[in-house]
C-alpha cells in the first residue's frame, strides 16, 4: 500500500509540474487510485456513513409526486350546464332530431348545418372526458340509447359522482332522462363510438378544447382525442 501511494505522490506532483497535461491521463490516475484504495481497504463500515435526513425527504418526494401532464384528475364531484341558457344549443333541437344509428353524430352535424354556426365532433373521447366538458359549462352531444329503445341524440345536462348518474336533457322542452355510469358508458361507447359534439358561440380548434380540458385533467387523459370543428 505504502508503494502505491508513494507512486501516486509522484504522479501528483507531475500534474503539478505540468508534465502530465492530459485530462484523460489523470482522469486513469483518479479511476487506479480509488480502486486500489477499495481493494486495500475493503468496503467502509455499515451506517459509518449517514445520508442527510434532508436528501431521504427529497428522494421520497420525487418518487412520490407525479411527473408532467401525470398530474391528478381535478373534476368536480358533479357539475351542472343549464340548458335554457344557451340559445344557440337549444336551435339544434327546434325540430326533432331523425339520424340512423349508421350515420350518428356526423349525420346530425350535417343536419344541423341550418340552424347552427359552430359545432364540433370531438373522438377518441373518455367519460372523464365529457364530464370535464360539462364542469366547463359545454354540453356534450351523444347518442345512446335508453333500455334497448331506438337511440337518441341528446346533449348531457349533468353528472353526479355520488349518485353515480349522468343526466341528458332535451333543450327543447329540458325534459330530463336519467342513466347509471355504467349503462351510460356501456351504450356510449357502442353506439356513439367514444364521440360527442360540441355546439358553441365560436368556433374551436384542437388547441381551445384541450386548453379546456388542461383545467381538469392531467395531458395524458386527453393526448387521443381529434376535433373536426365547422
Amino acid at each position: 500500500m505504502k508503494r502505491h501511494l508513494s507512486f501516486f505522490k509522484e504522479v501528483c506532483q507531475a500534474l503539478l509540474n505540468g508534465s502530465l497535461a492530459s485530462s484523460s491521463t489523470v482522469h486513469a490516475c483518479i479511476v487506479s487510485l480509488v480502486a486500489l484504495l477499495a481493494a486495500n481497504c475493503g468496503p467502509p463500515p455499515q451506517g459509518q456513513y449517514a445520508v442527510p435526513e434532508s436528501a431521504l425527504v427529497a428522494a421520497e418526494r420525487a418518487a412520490t409526486t407525479p411527473a408532467a401532464g401525470q398530474s391528478e384528475s381535478k373534476l368536480p364531484e358533479s357539475a351542472i350546464v343549464q340548458l335554457e341558457k344557451l340559445p344557440y344549443l337549444r336551435n339544434a333541437f327546434k325540430e326533432r332530431v331523425r339520424v340512423s344509428s349508421r350515420g350518428g353524430l356526423d349525420d346530425f352535424q350535417a343536419m344541423t348545418r341550418q340552424q347552427i354556426q359552430h359545432s364540433a365532433v370531438v373522438a377518441n373521447c373518455s367519460f372523464d372526458i365529457l364530464k370535464a366538458f360539462i364542469a366547463k359549462g359545454w354540453a356534450p352531444i351523444v347518442m345512446v340509447e335508453f333500455q334497448g329503445r331506438t337511440p337518441e341524440i341528446l346533449p348531457m345536462s349533468q353528472y353526479n359522482n355520488r349518485l353515480g348518474e349522468v343526466y341528458l336533457e332535451n333543450p327543447s322542452n329540458l325534459n330530463k332522462r336519467r342513466l347509471t355510469y355504467k349503462d351510460f358508458e356501456a351504450s356510449w361507447s357502442r353506439i356513439s363510438r367514444n364521440k360527442c359534439i360540441l355546439i358553441t358561440p365560436r368556433k374551436l380548434s384542437k388547441l381551445d378544447v384541450q386548453k379546456a380540458l388542461a383545467d381538469y385533467l392531467p395531458e395524458i387523459a386527453f393526448q387521443e382525442i381529434s376535433v373536426q370543428s365547422r
